[in-house]
């Protein structure tokens, strides 16, 4: 949720504040669940429809596969219009997926992201009126009697909130952030929507196999239903603090509890420069290589060692706040000194209270110093602590250009579907590592795509991954966070970000490991097997006897070679028949039976698309 440092009232008009003046009831936005779900079901459905036609039916023509690939950019522009004007009018659920996608520079086109990242300070606010009623409701005052001074106007708007500016009778300044109206019926509504598309579209074999699209949609209302719980955000919050407590360059606003509720928070009043407000920061002196580097570390550091994270990384929730030229104390979120523990390393910290791979980036690039500000914990996940292990694990593979420990993590986060080759994934992972590890977001965008798919083919068609439940909002954190980067900075190495942290991980795994115990897992797995393998050999040999073996072979791959040669067998034979037909046709012309010829020709047309009509590659 975006914040302003000020409130500019408009030109050539005094601005005087009446400190004492309360909000008056306003009408309400009207509500009407049904047509909202029918706007909503049907914009989704149109998306689902405009992608099989484009994306899946008419990419399968030879022919027209340039014009599906050179009109994209102005198709997905167009649905993001009409995507933006629609989330503008209805709010809810669908600014949070706008926001999504317009900070996805490493994937997403700059002509589509420019068109959603309205989204990201173009809401409208709620009337004031509403903002009275949800305080008294919620504190049991009207403004006038809980703060010195309260804003009547909004600062910022978002999807489930908006923000006003406020001062305690203390003189602290805060920011209060009060619900907007019906929006728990609002979700309601949108999700139903949602599953609604999800039924129509769940059954199609592709997804079928790869996404259990109810449970995914099951998760995602939870942490939705639970971004509604201001309390939960303050806990959130405070969790964050405590985990960044020390950590030079990174502060939360402290939430203030007791003025909180469930629709109602009020923390820290912060101001400072949106982070993508790139023009304003380098005039102010920050340096691009910086700032991509701390968000791209802070972020490994909840990954990888906190568990914890903040899952809504857009640019209207990171703010960038310049520091003295030489701080003599870091903001450390309330600390006045850093930790200094010989150890910090093994928490992503340096012991001077950096961030791992910071001072690699001041040293390439140094700039003014400043302080990245996170706001709006409503979104956070976590990550058990035996999925931080695999994760880890996939890291250090990535970072040391191991494909067979990236697989590893793969499969360990039941990532691959049941009977997919693992030697034919290893393949294609070292085959994309060949074509991107240790470049920049810059050089990958330049990487010949046509030569990457014609090496990793088999494995597009198999796709022999699913998406896990329990990593939806990683995935999502994690990709937002790389788009982000990449905006803020194409120069960016992330391999070279990574290998701070995978250093890290190997030492923290060396000092830690119990080897004992590992010994004794190992000996009681091979006891298991140990036992039940006279009983299951006495079980082969038995059947074998009886003559009731069975074999079970993939034969996928097999299956369909042997459907692309008879696809080839049936063009072939069909441009024998549509070349006879033409020539014919012109020895009948030849000849003066004219209608005859036509019929030749018209034939000979209807060969030629049945030749080129798309078959199923599956």
């Amino acid at each position: 949720m975006t914040q302003q440092n000020t409130i500019r009232p408009e030109a050539d008009t005094p601005f005087t504040p009446d400190q004492t003046a309360v909000p008056r009831p306003s009408a309400a936005p009207v509500f009407r669940p049904r047509q909202r779900f029918l706007r909503v079901s049907l914009f989704f459905l149109s998306v689902v429809i405009h992608i099989y036609i484009w994306d899946i039916f008419l990419a399968r023509f030879t022919l027209l596969r340039w014009y599906v690939r050179r009109s994209a950019a102005v198709r997905w522009s167009r649905l993001a219009r009409r995507f933006r004007f629609l989330a503008l009018e209805l709010g809810g659920m669908q600014i949070k997926l706008g926001q999504f996608l317009s900070s996805r520079a490493d994937i997403v086109p700059d002509m589509v992201r420019r068109e959603l990242a309205g989204l990201q300070d173009e809401v409208p606010p709620a009337p004031a009126g509403h903002v009275l009623e949800v305080i008294i409701e919620e504190l049991g005052a009207p403004p006038s009697e809980i703060f010195q001074r309260f804003d009547q106007e909004a600062v910022a708007a978002a999807s489930f909130g908006q923000v006003h500016f406020a001062t305690l009778h203390n003189g602290r300044e805060v920011a209060v952030k009060v619900q907007r109206p019906y929006i728990e019926r609002i979700i309601e509504v949108d999700l139903s929507a949602v599953a609604w598309v999800i039924r129509l579209i769940k059954n199609y074999p592709p997804i079928r196999r790869r996404a259990d699209l109810d449970a995914l949609l099951a998760e995602f209302a939870r942490v939705l239903v639970q971004e509604l719980d201001y309390v939960q955000e303050v806990q959130s919050a405070a969790r964050f603090r405590k985990n960044f407590a020390g950590v030079y360059g990174i502060h939360v606003p402290e939430p203030i509890p007791e003025y909180s509720t469930r629709r109602v928070l009020v923390m820290e009043r912060i101001s400072g420069v949106k982070i993508n407000d790139l023009p304003t920061l380098e005039a102010l002196g920050v340096s691009r290589i910086e700032l991509a580097a701390r968000l791209n570390n802070c972020y490994l550091k909840q990954f990888f060692v906190d568990g914890f994270f903040h899952a809504d990384p857009h640019p209207g929730n990171l703010f960038v706040r310049i520091d003295p030229e030489l701080p003599a104390v870091a903001y450390t979120n309330g600390q006045t000194e850093p930790k200094k523990h010989p150890d910090d390393f093994r928490n992503g910290v340096l012991p001077d209270g950096h961030l791992l791979g910071d001072a690699e980036a001041h040293t390439l690039e140094p700039g003014r110093p400043f302080t990245l500000i996170f706001i709006d914990f409503g979104m956070v996940g976590s990550l058990p602590p035996q999925t931080m292990e695999v994760i880890r694990g996939g890291v250090v593979g990535l970072a040391t250009n191991d494909a067979e420990r990236i697989v590893d993590s793969f499969e360990r986060l039941n990532m691959l579907l049941p009977g997919a080759d693992r030697r034919l994934i290893i393949h294609g992972v070292e085959i994309m590592l060949r074509h991107s590890f240790d470049r920049t977001m810059r050089e990958m965008t330049n990487i010949d795509v046509d030569a990457i798919f014609a090496e990793t083919k088999g494995i597009i068609y198999d796709l022999p991954f699913q998406i896990p439940q329990n990593l939806l909002y990683f995935g999502r954190a994690m990709s937002m966070v790389a788009g982000l980067s990449t905006e803020i900075c194409p120069d960016i190495n992330l391999f070279q970000e990574l290998r701070p942290f995978a250093r890290m991980l190997l030492d923290q795994e060396r000092r830690n490991g119990n080897w004992s115990e590992q010994i004794q897992k190992e000996l009681r797995e091979l006891g298991q097997i140990l036992l039940t393998l006279p009983r299951q050999m006495d079980a082969y040999y038995r059947a074998g006897n009886r003559g009731e073996l069975q074999t079970r072979s993939d034969m996928s791959r097999l299956e369909r070679g042997l459907r692309r040669v008879e696809r080839s067998n049936d063009r072939l034979a069909g441009g024998m028949v549509a070349t006879g037909l033409f020539l014919g046709g012109v020895q009948l012309r030849t000849r003066g039976f004219e209608k005859e010829a036509d019929r030749a020709w018209w034939a000979s047309v209807l060969a030629t698309i049945w030749i080129l009509w798309p078959r199923g590659e599956r």
